[in-house]
């Protein structure tokens, strides 16, 4: 059964656009809140058009039924936001990062508005987030993800069963290896704060006259933002490698 409407098969492009749709939706850069929602799928709904010539060959023939049909497109859907997920979570570590240094440096109350999610977040959490963002399109990362895309079609094919089993280890692997980064990008500023607050004990019991608490806590402030300064870029490309892993695996 062909459908065509001005020279495009809407069959093979309705399933191209289920995944894509789903994972532009997502991934990192194109799938921030603060792009509207009928941007990232009509951009989706390009790229689909764009490729469907070169994946004709690999295009399942629709079901018979409309309940296969629709299967047909769940899946592919299902399959998008798997993906699309898993490089969501992998860019959530910058976040986890913003917040454990924030508790470290007693900012953790410093809230502001968080412009990639449309709400207000930790300061810290907020400023990594949108440094994550704008490295992603400085360092050409997002044309590695729009590749991923395409590429994806080799890694799980059109119309092949939910991979349930490898989805929950795909899922599995992002969320650690999001928290790790995330500890990564902080521990400048965990050891920091460690070396601090035993300085300051052996301060108190050496002097007792002082206010260590009056004393501290700008001083923490000022050492943490300096620690940061330091040591962020570090923290910031090992973040970076993590993802482009990830988009190597799916190109």
């Amino acid at each position: 059964m062909d459908l065509n409407l001005w020279g495009i098969e809407l069959w093979p492009t309705t399933l191209l656009f289920a995944r894509m749709g789903a994972m532009i939706m997502l991934l990192p850069g194109f799938g921030e809140t603060a792009v509207p929602a009928r941007i990232r799928l009509a951009f989706a709904l390009a790229l689909a058009i764009c490729i469907g010539p070169a994946t004709a060959g690999i295009m399942p023939e629709p079901a018979t039924t409309a309940l296969g049909m629709g299967l047909q497109v769940t899946t592919e859907v299902l399959v998008g936001v798997l993906l699309g997920g898993a490089a969501r979570i992998l860019v959530s570590a910058t976040a986890t990062a913003g917040q454990i240094m924030g508790l470290e440096l007693g900012l953790s109350f410093a809230q502001t508005a968080d412009p990639t999610a449309s709400q207000s977040g930790q300061l810290l959490a907020v400023f990594l987030s949108i440094l994550g963002v704008a490295l992603i399109f400085a360092t050409g990362l997002h044309h590695m993800f729009l590749q991923g895309v395409v590429g994806s079609y080799e890694v799980i094919n059109v119309g092949a069963a939910a991979p349930v089993g490898d989805a929950a280890e795909l899922a599995l692997e992002a969320v650690a290896t999001s928290f790790r980064v995330g500890f990564q990008i902080a521990m400048p500023v965990i050891a920091a704060g460690l070396i601090f607050r035993v300085g300051l004990g052996i301060l108190s019991r050496l002097i007792p006259q002082i206010q260590v608490f009056f004393v501290a806590l700008p001083l923490q402030i000022m050492g943490g933002l300096v620690v940061i300064a330091l040591g962020l870029s570090t923290g910031m490309l090992i973040w970076l490698d993590s993802l482009e892993r990830y988009a190597t695996w799916l190109r």
